[in-house]
């Protein structure tokens, strides 16, 4: 098991390669970078998913495994995605609490 520190990228760069690629930028614009390319690839697989089903349903496919693995994959992105975005917005209000 490879066990890598956090400036790693917590496996991020596996899944979305080029994202730790915007050390130059500022942080808000990082920020609005890596959230605009994570949308962008959660769209991806959802679109990819659609067209997976919509094969399977008009025979193109014949995989169902495939579309059910295609599937998976969006409904996970989603679903990390989501949480992203729930730790950004907590992560926001925890800031916006602070006492100046």
């Amino acid at each position: 098991m490879d066990v890598k520190g956090i400036e790693s990228g917590l496996g991020l760069g596996a899944v979305f390669p080029g994202a730790g690629e915007a050390k130059s930028a500022s942080a808000p614009e990082g920020a609005g970078k890596f959230f605009s390319e994570l949308v962008s690839k959660v769209n991806d697989l959802q679109t990819q998913s659609d067209q997976a089903i919509q094969g399977l349903a008009t025979g193109e496919n014949k995989n169902l495994h495939e579309v059910m693995i295609s599937m998976e994959k969006a409904s996970i992105s989603f679903q990390f995605l989501a949480q992203v975005r729930n730790k950004a917005v907590e992560a926001y209000q925890e800031v916006m609490r602070m006492q100046v």
